[in-house]
């Protein structure tokens, strides 16, 4: 039995009460990969990412503040605003903190965990590009007296690690995105769905699936999956958006992160869909997202574990101190949760306030 630390988060709004039922329909996966993500200099005042693989020195910080990393997979907009969050917010938890990122690159990341431990940072937390590719940098740097921090489940050897319940949370979207179409279309025999998924994590692909199942189980209308892509960031989604559109009408489509979805929504706006013939919900709220979904344009519902500047920040350095606790290579890693809640169009405008997005 893993132990668990629980974060109580900031209550995020939740909205529309909706009902359940349906079956669940198996589809082909169009074999996408991801490519990397386009770079994004941080903006004025945000985290500095350090994108070279030599990690700078990891002198004595004032106060007697703990060094630390926190190694990102992405430059993408959450993960900048989680960087700057932590950053931000380290001295209350007794770190100093730099950040890097790899920008999808496993073998970048492996030499960036490389050169911090050779820097001499004390927790190195990771969102790992791949998990297989970590786990012998990490074995070493545990023995070598670092503390191992996994923001994405109990992988790679950590000491402890940030989880959400994955494919219960993105069940529960499914759900309220099934409860929208009975309740705004419920003359439909048959829905035509996009499942944006990304095959190429295991957190990813239980989300994916618990969005899915969710939906089929209560939507009453026949789903037909008719396309399913992995887009890694909001381009990506818009260029197989644009594929996808050109093959096939689109009723729903479900998607992992609202970045990828926004991308998603934004060719299906080019490819002349009206706003009212297609509904879409996400997990992961962004600041894209929520401005769509202000604008009245497809999104409908988006999932929230929390501000990611602030809460989710909170939620990664209480794992850092966490792991601080545990010496050595263990098989049982503290497990660090945040919850979800679900924002629809009545709540959205109090989120993009509270996160400082509007």
């Amino acid at each position: 039995m893993k132990r668990k630390l629980l974060v109580a988060l900031m209550a995020v709004a939740m909205t529309a009460s909706l009902a359940a039922c349906g079956g669940g329909t198996d589809a082909p996966a169009a074999e996408t990969p991801a490519e990397e993500a386009e770079e994004t200099p941080a903006a004025e005042g945000e985290a500095e990412t350090e994108t070279p693989e030599e990690a700078p020195e990891a002198d004595t910080a004032e106060g007697g503040l703990i060094q630390a990393a926190y190694l990102t997979k992405s430059r993408s907009e959450v993960w900048q605003l989680m960087s700057q969050g932590v950053v931000d917010q380290a001295a209350d938890y007794g770190f100093e903190v730099t950040t890097m990122d790899c920008d999808m690159n496993a073998a970048k990341q492996v030499e960036q965990v490389e050169s911090c431990i050779e820097a001499g940072y004390k927790v190195i937390a990771i969102s790992p590009a791949d998990y297989d590719a970590l786990s012998d940098v990490c074995k070493s740097a545990v023995e070598q007296g670092v503390h191992i921090v996994s923001i994405d489940g109990p992988n790679f050897n950590a000491q402890s690690y940030v989880a959400a319940d994955e494919y219960d949370n993105a069940h529960g979207l499914g759900v309220k995105a099934g409860e929208w179409v009975n309740e705004n279309w419920p003359e439909k025999e048959t829905i035509k769905l996009c499942l944006l998924e990304y095959v190429y994590e295991e957190a990813c692909i239980d989300r994916a699936a618990g969005m899915l199942d969710g939906f089929t189980e209560t939507c009453n209308a026949e789903v037909e999956v008719v396309s399913r892509i992995s887009p890694a960031n909001q381009a990506e989604g818009n260029t197989m958006g644009e594929s996808v559109f050109q093959a096939t009408d689109v009723d729903v489509a479900l998607g992992i992160a609202g970045d990828n979805m926004a991308g998603f929504c934004t060719a299906a706006e080019s490819a002349g869909v009206e706003p009212d013939a297609m509904m879409a919900a996400a997990m992961d709220i962004s600041k894209v997202s929520g401005e769509m979904m202000q604008e009245g344009k497809y999104i409908k519902l988006l999932g929230s574990w929390g501000s990611p500047s602030v809460d989710k920040a909170k939620v990664h350095l209480e794992a850092m101190k966490a792991a601080m606790e545990i010496e050595g290579l263990t098989d049982d890693p503290v497990r660090v949760v945040y919850d979800v809640s679900y924002v629809d169009e009545s709540g959205i405008d109090q989120i993009m306030t509270d996160f400082g997005w509007n």
